[in-house]
Parts: structure tokens; C-alpha cells; sequence
């Protein structure tokens, strides 16, 4: 962002507003019979996805209310995941066979076969569409409802800083920690720190693009990260699937190099975007938009 102030008004950042539309677009997207099931999925999830964000903006708004809404959209989005893992397994299975050495091919065959055949099987159960599409009309129906904040723009200034400082703060942990949880945690701060600066470019032009697209590839390193992270977990938790012997040793030795690499990258690209201490961070956000009062403690802390 630019030290100085700008003309921004805050006219598109109602949490509320963007909120109810996101889980009306979730909805539509289910109920659209000319999609494709998987397309309709994918439109729906990545749509609650950016719903969760809003939902975020809105906490001093929702109070003790936020983690019962919260837990609805993560329960719609999880009833939507079904056969993801298993068809991103078997992607990645065949993105690790791109550059394995020609001995550990004939097991990376295999694995990818049997992730296939299981999630085929998966893919012929039925979607509880219909449950998650009566889930999400209630939802949006209660965000309808909610009482229009006093100051949106204010609210989505506190919200940009705290995403900030959350998602630097997941990023010291992973690099301490290290592991799959610590990563995964850090790639879903990132996300929503890319929502949320998403917005804010849109609204004012003193957002560097750059940052953005930045945050963009960070979020797309992390999630490649984590679909190694699940393809090895699934591994450990059915080791026979790996085969046996010195293949599965050498198929978990590519997903731990690859990991590894992964994590680097991440890292490095981390320490770009997450530079500026926090405290600097939140100044320039709220010389933009100025909120009308004190923020709320939940939203500072």
C-alpha cells in the first residue's frame, strides 16, 4: 500500500451485502440443472469459501451468533467436498509420476489406479444437494435479516489488518513448526487475507496489484502443499495402497522432497508479502478508511 491517504469511500466493501450475495450465487450455482454436477460443486464451495470471509468482516456484528453461522457454511462445505481429496490425490499422484525416476513408476501406476477407482466409486453417491441448498437459503435469509452495520467500511479496515497480522503470525509457525498442520492453518489464512485484499483493491487504487497477485501465488503454493500433505496422509493411513517395500519408501521420499520444496517456496515468498511489521500495516490501512469509532477487541486482538 502507498503512505498516503486516498478517496476511497467504502461503497463496496459491505460485509453483509457481499455475504448474502455469496450464498445466493452458492445456491443458484446448485440448483443451475444445465451444470455439470462437479461444476456446480466448484462454484458452489469456492463461493462459500469467500462467504466464510464475510462472515469474518462481521463477527463484532454476529457476537455470540458468529461461530453458529460459522459452522453452518463449514458443515455445507464439507457436505459438498466428498470426492475432492480423492480426485486431487490422484492429481498429484500424477504430477509426482512427472518427475519420478522410471523404478518408482510402475508403484505411482498403481497408487494413482487404486485413488481413481476409489474415487469413482465415491463419485456414484449421491450429493446431498438439496440439503445444503435448503441450508444456504436459510442462511441467506438470516444475513438478510441482520441489521446494516454502522460503518462496513470500518469494520472491513479491521478485519484487512487482523487477516494481516493472522496470517504473518501462521507463518511463523509454520516455519517453527513445520508439519502439515501448521502449513495448512497458515494456507487458510492466507486465503482470507487474499479475499479481503481482493476487495480492497477493487475499492481503492491505492492497493498495489502486485501485492495481490502475490497473495494469489502464495495461496496456490500453500494449496499444492497441501495436496501433497493429504495424498501422504491417506498413505499412512492405508499403507498397502503405496505398495510395499522399497517402493512405498521411495514414493513417500518423492512426496516429502516435493513437500519440502514446496514449503521453501512458500516461505520465501512469505517473507516478501509479509515484510511490513503489522503495526504499519494497520496505520496505512486506516489512514484509507477511517473508521467511525474504536474497534471492537475481538476484531484488535
Amino acid at each position: 500500500m502507498a503512505n498516503k491517504t486516498s478517496r476511497a469511500t467504502g461503497g463496496s466493501l459491505d460485509a453483509k451485502r457481499v455475504l448474502a450475495a455469496d450464498l445466493a450465487a452458492a445456491r443458484k450455482a446448485l440448483e443451475d440443472e444445465e451444470l455439470e454436477r462437479e461444476a456446480c460443486v466448484h462454484v458452489a464451495r469456492r463461493r462459500l469459501k469467500h462467504a466464510r470471509s464475510m462472515l469474518r468482516i462481521l463477527r463484532p456484528v454476529l457476537g455470540d451468533d458468529y461461530d453458529r453461522r460459522r459452522i453452518v457454511l463449514r458443515d455445507a462445505a464439507a457436505a459438498l467436498s466428498g470426492t475432492r481429496d480423492l480426485d486431487v490425490m490422484a492429481v498429484t499422484c500424477a504430477k509426482l509420476a512427472e518427475h519420478a525416476p522410471e523404478r518408482v513408476q510402475p508403484a505411482l501406476s498403481a497408487l494413482r489406479a487404486a485413488l481413481l477407482a476409489e474415487a469413482e466409486r465415491a463419485h456414484a453417491e449421491e450429493t446431498p444437494i438439496a440439503a445444503v441448498v435448503d441450508r444456504l437459503r436459510a442462511a441467506e435469509a438470516e444475513t438478510q435479516a441482520l441489521p446494516d452495520p454502522d460503518d462496513p467500511a470500518g469494520l472491513f479496515a479491521h478485519e484487512l489488518a487482523h487477516a494481516y497480522k493472522a496470517a504473518r503470525k501462521a507463518m511463523d509457525a509454520a516455519r517453527a513448526h513445520h508439519g502439515e498442520h501448521p502449513f495448512h492453518e497458515w494456507r487458510k489464512r492466507v486465503k482470507h487475507h487474499w479475499h479481503l485484499s481482493q476487495m480492497a483493491e477493487s475499492e481503492c487504487d491505492l492497493v498495489r496489484k502486485k501485492g495481490v497477485k502475490r497473495l494469489d501465488k502464495l495461496g496456490e503454493t500453500l494449496g499444492l502443499e497441501n495436496d501433497h500433505a493429504v495424498l501422504q496422509a491417506k498413505l499412512l493411513d492405508d499403507p498397502l495402497l503405496a505398495g510395499e517395500g522399497a517402493s512405498a519408501d521411495r514414493i513417500h521420499d518423492l512426496i516429502d522432497v516435493r513437500r519440502a520444496k514446496l514449503q521453501d517456496k512458500a516461505l520465501r515468498l512469505g517473507d516478501k508479502i509479509y515484510a511490513p511489521a503489522p503495526g504499519d500495516v494497520r496505520a496505512e490501512i486506516e489512514a484509507i478508511w477511517p473508521a467511525r469509532g474504536r474497534a471492537p477487541a475481538s476484531v484488535l486482538q
